[in-house]
């Protein structure tokens, strides 16, 4: 084995590695200082030596040092204390940039929104309304003040004039209902094509937004109606979304109507969803949709019936009173550690005209959640009946200046109070007239509970068109239903994309805003899917939490002593990161966010 000896000679910046037969392995030409002038002024830099393919020789630039006096101020300035320091937020929107980047999300809809070549695009605009609503939502007038706090704006600069509320208003009128349908279909096809979605199971819901536009308001959109908030005084918008298994991402969406219950906003998307099938089937032949007992009707199974889908759905159980009288004791329970307390009878029934998988399931968690629920609601009918009796009383009394209970308006009131779901079929209150006086009489009817508990609490009736499934998979499969309600609840997350408030007043704005949030929803999830799929375990909210927290910081420091300084120069600037922990670290990496630091 030979020995290596490496000589450095200083005279001629070279450095060469022999061996011990005196054998050259290679030469290395060492940085050298070298002037030049520009325009008769002398300048120096550092270059480097190097021979090209041809064997002939050239020099390489290392680093610029500008004149004498500036290199010479340079060595003999010390860092000092800098003036004052910028953090702005740098992981979290330089990753979302770069998502948006691979998914093409600027060139999709600068494509089918153009405008004259004057400042920002539409497609930029967006996008920056959509990563603010990822990692910082704000309104359209505080959206500038948050792009200052960003890494954006270096990597995307923008005039402050350009920022205003009005800009992206005006550019919001450019992307009309049909428009957006086309950009969401061509955005969903690079998902399907470019990222590789997993296809097999798609879970479809619908919700509601609280917004907050006057009576006098003209939007259709904007109705009252069921809001799932319980604020009943504002105006809601309803949303329907389709996401897919692996990390919720969406690939459908439309806006409707508040006041439009959710079996007739199903009925009129079900032809998008066929033709968005057609989109699927080149990566999976098989495409089970998955929706809840909300959007059952007769109408909707048969157009189901006609697609090509398969599909996993919930039956009413109300409607199914002999699938309810089943005894307990034929159900079997389901092995495995994901179906603990979880017993299920397997049939067959004629449903909406065809012969269906029928799957009767009785959980113990949805049982204990369901009981809870009605102790809740049960303690509240009490106290409300307690309060009327001690009104009724009251009233009767010299001195009462409140209406007088008639019978007839009281039974109308204690109908009121004992009416609603499981309370009902226990809970017992009359009128009562003694000696002329008025009262009420209420308890609750044991047996009759616990009948209700024995017959109907912790069941679901599930029914299905794909002929394969196991019972496991039927029950794992409308599990996932949780996908999308979990993708709901983070477009209600106040930190992260956050629907409501939506500044906005007309129908056009409103959907935009909406497409701006789904959008936000779309690349943080397929940030979390990139992430998870490197090897990094990490729920999607501690995943955005951890990006925000890397923060770039920016020290400005005096302008170079010499006649720089006496000139009032610009302030030195070095850029730098917070300090990253080992899960940072790892991200940093994962992600290569290292391409958007300052160089």
């Amino acid at each position: 084995m030979p020995i290596f000896i490496e000589f450095v000679c200083y005279t001629h910046c070279l450095a060469f590695r022999v061996d011990s037969q005196r054998k050259i392995w290679y030469i290395r030409i060492m940085p050298s200082l070298q002037a030049y002038n520009v325009r008769r002024k002398r300048y120096w830099r550092i270059v480097e030596s190097f021979r090209d393919q041809r064997g002939r020789p050239r020099i390489r630039v290392v680093r610029h040092l500008g004149t004498a006096q500036k290199l010479l101020d340079q060595l003999s300035q010390a860092p000092g204390r800098p003036l004052y320091a910028e953090e702005r937020e740098f992981a979290a929107p330089a990753a979302l940039w770069g998502i948006a980047d691979k998914l093409q999300v600027v060139e999709t809809i600068d494509r089918h929104a153009p405008k004259r070549q004057q400042g920002a695009t539409v497609g930029q605009y967006m996008l920056l309304a959509a990563v603010n609503r990822a990692v910082g939502p704000s309104s359209k007038s505080k959206l500038a003040s948050w792009y200052q706090r960003t890494v954006l704006q270096r990597l995307f600069p923008l005039p402050a004039a350009a920022l205003r509320s009005q800009r992206f208003w005006d550019h919001m009128r450019y992307l009309g209902e049909e428009t957006l349908t086309t950009i969401e279909n061509n955005l969903t096809r690079r998902l399907v094509e470019e990222f590789g979605i997993d296809m097999r199971a798609l879970f479809y819901d619908t919700t509601n937004f609280d917004t907050f536009l006057s009576s006098e308001n003209p939007s259709r959109l904007a109705q009252r109606g069921h809001a799932k908030s319980k604020r009943t005084d504002l105006r809601i918008v309803g949303l329907a979304l389709m996401v897919s298994w692996d990390f919720h991402v969406p690939l459908f969406s439309r806006v409707y109507e508040g006041n439009q219950p959710d079996s007739v906003t199903f009925s009129k998307v079900l032809d998008d969803l066929v033709a968005r099938y057609q989109m699927f089937r080149e990566r999976c032949q098989r495409v089970t949709l998955v929706f809840d007992a909300g959007n059952t009707s007769e109408e909707n199974i048969q157009a189901l019936d006609a697609s090509p889908y398969y599909f996993i759905g919930a039956l009413v159980p109300a409607q199914h009173a002999d699938l309810l009288d089943v005894p307990l004791e034929k159900f079997h329970r389901l092995e495995g550690p994901l179906f603990e307390g979880l017993r299920v009878y397997h049939t067959e029934k004629e449903v909406f005209g065809q012969k269906r998988t029928i799957l009767v399931t009785r959980s113990q968690r949805l049982l204990r959640g369901q009981i809870r629920g009605i102790q809740q609601h049960l303690g509240k009918k009490l106290r409300t009946l307690r309060d009327l009796s001690r009104r009724v009383a009251l009233s009767q009394e010299p001195g009462w200046r409140g209406k007088a209970y008639t019978r007839e308006s009281l039974e109308a009131k204690l109908n009121t109070i004992t009416s609603g779901q499981y309370i009902g079929e226990f809970l017992w209150a009359r009128a009562t007239e003694k000696r002329g006086q008025l009262g009420i009489e209420f308890g609750t009817d044991h047996d009759a509970y616990m009948h209700l508990k024995r017959r109907v609490l912790g069941k679901r009736i599930l029914f299905t068109t794909h002929p394969d499934l196991t019972d496991e998979e039927i029950v794992f499969g409308y599990r996932g239903q949780h996908n999308v309600e979990r993708a709901f609840r983070r477009m209600k997350d106040p930190c992260f994309i956050s629907f409501s408030p939506a500044f906005h007043w007309t129908d056009q704005m409103i959907r935009v805003h909406a497409f701006c949030c789904v959008l936000a929803l779309t690349l943080t999830s397929l940030l979390h899917r990139s992430v998870v799929k490197a090897g990094i375990e990490i729920t999607h909210s501690d995943l955005l939490r951890e990006l925000k927290e890397i923060k770039e910081i920016t020290n400005y420091y005096p302008p170079l002593s010499g006649a720089e300084a006496k000139r009032g120069g610009r302030p030195r600037a070095e850029r730098t990161l917070t300090r990253l922990n080992r899960q940072q670290q790892r991200l940093f990496e994962v992600l290569d966010l290292g391409r958007y630091q300052a160089s």
